[in-house]
């Protein structure tokens, strides 16, 4: 029991860490990350969980100023073309034919069916999310973190579920940031993210 314990403690953790990735870079993250000692994290913690992986985020970024620019111009839009880390963008903004709205199985927009789902999975589990994804609750950040809190409370068929539900465009996010000419390393942090993820860690 405390060997599951610990393994799915350990799955939190990484999958916290690879949250992380996908939010503004906070100055401290930035130095941990240069400093080698994330990937040792994600070293030790995969391991625990039984699914060893090794990966070289240190060498991916350069300055602290050149991976806020990259995060502004990948993610935000501050430049064109760009490439959001949100769910709802990469899919059909819903299938319900009852929307009388020209763009329902469209793609490229915020809130979609998605999104919905997300909110009432946190409603369900009576969590919350900061204010200023209230209109992505889709957003990669919180999909990892809804994963993370689900494998630690030990719902791991709920989990299973949700990682198909819920992380089955990161192929599609990760084709529209090749098509960028920036940001390589957020390019490195979907590949290696896909790579755990498929692992079968559920």
């Amino acid at each position: 029991m405390n060997k599951i314990l610990g393994r799915n403690q350990a799955l939190q953790n990484l999958l916290m860490i690879f949250a992380e990735f996908f939010k503004f870079p906070e100055e401290d993250f930035f130095e941990e990350i240069k400093r080698g000692e994330i990937d040792e994290q994600i070293g030790v913690l995969s391991k625990q969980a039984g699914y060893p992986i090794t990966t070289c985020f240190m060498r991916e970024i350069h300055t602290y100023e050149q991976l806020v620019e990259s995060f502004n111009s990948c993610f935000l839009g501050m430049e064109k073309p760009f490439a959001p880390p949100i769910e709802s963008v990469y899919k059909q903004w819903t299938t319900d034919e009852s929307y009388q709205v020209p763009f329902k199985q469209q793609k490229g927009y915020l809130m979609g069916d998605p999104a919905h789902h997300v909110q009432h999975i946190l409603k369900a589990f009576n969590l919350e999310i900061p204010v200023e994804y209230d209109l992505m609750p889709d957003h990669l950040t919180i999909l990892l973190e809804v994963l993370a809190y689900l494998i630690g409370q030990g719902f791991l068929k709920e989990a299973k579920q949700f990682k198909e539900d819920h992380l089955d465009w990161l192929a599609d996010f990760r084709k529209a940031l090749d098509e960028l000419q920036k940001g390589h390393f957020y390019k490195y942090g979907v590949k290696e993210l896909e790579r755990f993820l498929g692992l079968n860690i559920l």
